[in-house]
């Protein structure tokens, strides 16, 4: 990742206080500083470690409402200059100051806000997060344990990204937002600050996503190859999310269209996108894959009180099915086939030893 802008600036809250205010420290830091690459980079992992990610997009009929969105808009004009991105950092500043001094968000608490500007050969991005202070142990001179305080990038608080390129293409959910555990408004004064009002989680968009495949199957006739289909929408969250990237309607409409008939390509070809982003289903141009969601379309979890299985649902099948994992109806039996020789080895030890 090429690291363009970065800025550290502080906001001042207490809990339950009714104002917030803007510190006089920090702003544009040196992008060639090695520490303030080491920071950018903890600060992105820390974010792409998160799975469950809120997206959306501008409040674009209430620009007058948001100033972050016109300030966005300007920054874009000259994104290399630093007045610039300065100056968008300020309006960013003076709205999360206005969001989390609302009612709705009293018991929020301030911290150290980071802007940074990067980008890929993929996309450019903006990130915007909310990080605290941490005490931890260091040894002194004399060996002996002592306090420290430093920044715990580890744990993002609070979190939005733009995806500048999406924006740029005129697509919708080019925002994505993280928050804390706590439920309620507390968790939306971010998004309020950056002119975020529509939204839609990351574990909706997924599991709407499966649900939109198979019933394009079903309304397409491609019932036949329907879950060979759906298991390749699910390989294709799995994928993206173990290499920590978002999905893409454009890329699940490609593999759709690998399966239309020829005959069928003028009218079918193209549309699996529109049909998922539209009602009922309403699914983000872009979004993060959720981890429990993709698991629970994937994998077929079950215990007693001696055994519990964990497999993938691609895995199972009746009886005959020639699948690595058979359900006989009839016996009420599951047949493990094809067991690697290590999984073997184990099983013929452990009744050795029974045996002993």
């Amino acid at each position: 990742m090429e690291l363009k802008h970065l800025a550290i600036r502080e906001l001042l809250k207490e809990a339950d206080e009714e104002t917030a205010k803007i510190s006089d420290k920090g702003g544009i830091m040196d992008t060639d500083n090695s520490m303030i690459q080491n920071l950018f980079d903890s600060l992105l992992n820390a974010f792409e470690r998160r799975s469950s990610l809120t997206h959306g997009s501008f409040n674009q009929e209430n620009e007058e409402g948001y100033p972050f969105i016109s300030s966005f808009e300007k920054f874009l004009v000259n994104e290399e200059a630093p007045e610039n991105f300065e100056q968008l950092v300020e309006a960013g500043m003076s709205q999360l100051a206005v969001a989390i001094a609302a009612p709705s968000a009293r018991s929020a608490t301030g911290g150290y806000v980071i802007f940074a500007v990067y980008g890929s050969d993929r996309a450019d991005y903006l990130l915007a997060a909310l990080v605290r202070d941490r005490s931890s142990i260091a040894l002194n001179d004399s060996l002996q344990p002592t306090e420290v305080i430093e920044v715990n990038l580890e744990q993002l608080h609070q979190a939005a990204r733009i995806n500048i390129t999406t924006f740029k293409q005129g697509k919708d959910s080019y925002l994505s937002f993280i928050g804390s555990k706590q439920k309620g408004e507390i968790t939306h004064y971010f998004s309020t600050a950056f002119g975020c009002t529509d939204v839609t989680p990351s574990r909706k968009s997924t599991g709407e996503l499966i649900k939109a495949a198979k019933d394009f199957c079903s309304q397409h006739d491609l019932g036949e190859k329907k879950e060979e289909i759906v298991e390749d929408v699910v390989s294709y969250l799995e994928r993206q999310r173990s290499e920590k990237q978002t999905a893409n309607l454009n890329d699940i409409e490609n593999l759709f269209d690998a399966y239309i008939p020829p005959e069928q390509a003028e009218t079918m070809a193209g549309t699996f996108g529109t049909f998922a982003n539209g009602g009922p289903y309403n699914v983000s141009h872009e979004f993060q894959p959720h981890t429990s969601t993709i698991n629970r379309f994937s994998k077929l979890k079950a215990k007693a009180d001696n055994w519990q299985l964990d497999f993938t649902k691609k895995a199972l099948g009746p009886a005959q099915s020639g699948k690595d994992i058979e359900f006989d109806e009839a016996s009420g039996t599951l047949t493990l086939k094809r067991l690697p020789s290590k999984v073997l080895d184990q099983i013929r030890a452990t009744l050795e030893e029974e045996n002993s």
